[in-house]
């Protein structure tokens, strides 16, 4: 089945459309750097109503800058250091499973809602990819259950986490749940990367998502004290294109900006 006939799925988070469609329209942008072959696919399925969101904010450009951000970052621990799985919280409609380069050794493992893989698997299937992905079907709003589906999967093995595009829609007291939940069933040496809004920057998106007739709530955080409560703590943070330069970014009494960070989490 073509995906021009696919349902809409009306369960599908907005957010995964959103994002498809920043990255499809920088990839047909003959003069842009971000090349996403697979992101029509579910762009094109995007609801008008979704779709009106981006129309009067920065949200294109900030979503391809923090791609590339992702991109960088994790190409470069993939490269530098030996990896055996790679979870993807969140995971969307992200195709980097498919477009990047993966060492042999690393598997990865895809989380989301049922909503979105089963969509997923039936445009972008597991097994068109070059590296071997096993894709979860996950509230991630409910730690304890996602705590249960990790374990197997990441006990005793050097695990690399990616969540982009996710922890905006979470409380800063979910977040603090899933850095809990990721960090107890890695373990120390594990590797997160991700992206986080100030609250000045989510309260002006949930206006707009509002004004647009779209129920989005976005949420942004002040420090890090979710993440370092649970172990985490701030290697790396690359700015995003609203961010102001922050004061102390890596310590809980800091203002933290929009960026992307890279999180180590070390023996408690």
């Amino acid at each position: 089945m073509s995906a021009a006939h696919l349902p809409l799925g009306e369960q599908v988070p907005a957010t995964a459309y959103l994002t498809a469609l920043a990255r499809a329209r920088a990839t047909a942008d003959p003069g842009g750097v971000l090349r996403d072959p697979y992101a029509d696919r579910f762009a094109r399925l995007c609801p008008d109503s979704i779709a009106r969101v981006t129309r009067h904010t920065a949200g294109t450009s900030v979503v391809i800058a923090r791609t590339l951000a992702v991109d960088r970052l994790l190409s470069e621990l993939l490269s530098a250091e030996s990896w055996d799985v790679c979870v993807n919280l969140g995971a969307g409609f992200d195709a980097r499973t498919h477009r990047l380069d993966w060492p042999g050794s690393c598997r990865v493992v895809e989380i989301d809602c049922a909503a979105v893989l089963d969509l997923k698997d039936r445009l972008l299937p597991v097994t068109t990819a070059p590296v071997p992905v096993e894709r979860v079907r996950c509230d991630l709003r409910e730690p304890a259950a996602l705590a249960r589906l990790l374990q197997p999967r990441t006990t005793g093995r050097r695990t690399l986490f990616v969540a982009e595009g996710l922890l905006a829609y979470l409380t800063a007291g979910q977040v603090r749940a899933l850095s809990g939940a990721a960090g107890e069933a890695a373990g120390a040496g594990s590797a997160w990367i991700c992206d986080v809004l100030s609250p000045v920057s989510a309260r002006t998106l949930t206006v707009a998502a509002h004004a647009a007739g779209t129920a989005l709530t976005m949420h942004g955080l002040t420090d890090l004290a979710a993440f370092e409560a649970a172990g985490w703590h701030c290697e790396r943070l690359e700015l995003l294109p609203t961010a102001r330069p922050p004061t102390r970014p890596t310590g809980a009494g800091g203002q933290l900006p929009d960026g992307v960070l890279q999180l180590r989490r070390v023996a408690s």
